[in-house]
């Protein structure tokens, strides 16, 4: 009997309807390491999930990713949960991720959570709460476990950086149950000596169960109360904890806490190697430009020839001395020609006020027959009082006086 051939679309349909068709492979839950991970630009994330013997593909489109409450990458164990199908075009079957969380962290991510939501809601995250890191700290307080890792990478990051700098190590335990309190003694005590001028505090990456010390209240509260800068260093770029919100600057790792801790005597020696350049520089080019100016102060006529500027200013002196002594002059026979009229002037009020005058209606003076009409009222002003006549005849020439 000749057997009925498939082709591989058919055969690849039918396996995917027999993945469909499974109650089991619809909703299964599978927990195991993450490898390979990826994030598409899509924002869907594919990975795989592996054991000691095994690993099985994995994708998890960003409806459903958008849900993750942390980040995923390599190394971390995780459960999902979701469903098996097969991709056709490539005959490999996937586990299509529905929900994924940390193993045996699901607890701990929803009391991380919460106790974010807490400390922010008292504003221990606030930007205008940090205290600003010294450029150049004369100490530097290290609080992390003296044989780790991270200690190692930030002597060797500050020492290389500025060699100058006094370097304190405050070790404590950095994870367990213990290590809260280790943590917060070390910080407490700093405050209380007063004994750098920033505290660094760090250790190497991990599970959230092993960097859980620095996710806890008591030692959150000690960083936020203490009255020297704090970096926090904790763990990988993708790791975040308390600490990292509480802190006055989180660094990324050990080593960028280090870099961020302390400036560098190489790069201050290059920006001041720079600075007194430009500085020389400008002064060159100051000097020029005031060598320039001499030499045009030097070659003009006026320093060639000095007592010659002197003797202008000296006759023009004499010419303004002149032309003051004119005005003076005239002014003086100006003063003295009014004091004459002022003087005639009141020599004739006076001897008015002696003889008496005449004067018509207009406050004018009368002292021809010429200047009056018939019928004219003039005022007759005596040296006891005044008159007002009337014109009844006018006669021209000297007057006789009649004898009686």
């Amino acid at each position: 009997m000749k057997m009925r051939s498939l082709t591989v679309s058919k055969l690849n349909s039918y396996i995917k309807s027999l993945f469909s068709n499974d109650g089991i492979l619809n909703n299964v839950s599978v927990e195991g390491e993450i490898s390979n991970y990826k994030e598409h630009s899509s924002g869907h994330l594919y990975f795989s999930l592996k054991d000691q013997e095994s690993r099985v593909t994995c994708v998890m489109f960003k409806g459903n990713a958008t849900h993750l409450n942390f980040n995923p990458a390599d190394g971390k164990s995780v459960i999902v949960k979701g469903y098996i199908s097969l991709y056709e075009k490539t005959g490999q079957y996937q586990l299509y991720v529905q929900y994924m969380e940390m193993k045996g962290e699901g607890d701990l991510y929803l009391q991380f959570e919460e106790l974010k939501r807490q400390l922010f809601e008292k504003g221990w995250f606030d930007q205008n709460k940090k205290m600003p890191i010294p450029t150049y700290p004369n100490r530097i307080a290290i609080v992390t476990s003296k044989t780790g890792a991270a200690i190692r990478d930030i002597i060797s990051v500050i020492t290389r950086r500025n060699p100058t700098v006094s370097l304190y190590v405050y070790s404590v335990l950095v994870q367990g149950e213990n290590a809260k309190y280790d943590i917060t003694r070390a910080i407490e005590k700093i405050n209380e000596t007063q004994a750098a001028d920033v505290i660094i505090l760090s250790r190497g990456g991990g599970s959230i169960e092993e960097l859980w010390a620095f996710n806890e209240g008591i030692v959150a509260q000690s960083i936020y109360r203490s009255e020297i800068p704090i970096i926090s260093g904790v763990g990988h770029e993708t790791d975040f904890t308390i600490a990292d919100f509480v802190a006055d600057l989180r660094a990324p790792t050990p080593s960028a806490a280090a870099e961020l801790a302390v400036g560098s005597l190489v790069e201050l020696k290059e920006r001041l190697h720079t600075y007194k350049t430009t500085v020389y520089k400008q002064m060159l080019r100051k000097l020029e430009i005031e060598k320039n100016h001499l030499t045009q102060i030097k070659n003009h006529y006026t320093m060639k020839r000095p007592l010659e500027i002197l003797y202008q200013y000296r006759q023009q002196l004499d010419l303004y001395e002149s032309r003051l002594e004119n005005i003076l002059k005239k002014t003086i026979h100006e003063r003295r020609v009014q004091l004459l009229n002022y003087k005639s002037h009141l020599n004739d009020l006076y001897n008015q006020n002696q003889n008496g005058f005449i004067e018509n209606t207009r406050g004018e003076q009368v002292k021809s027959v010429k200047e009056v009409e018939m019928n004219e009222e003039l005022i007759l002003r005596l040296k006891d009082g005044h008159l007002k006549v009337k014109i009844e005849e006018i006669n021209e020439g000297f007057y006789e006086r009649k004898n009686i």
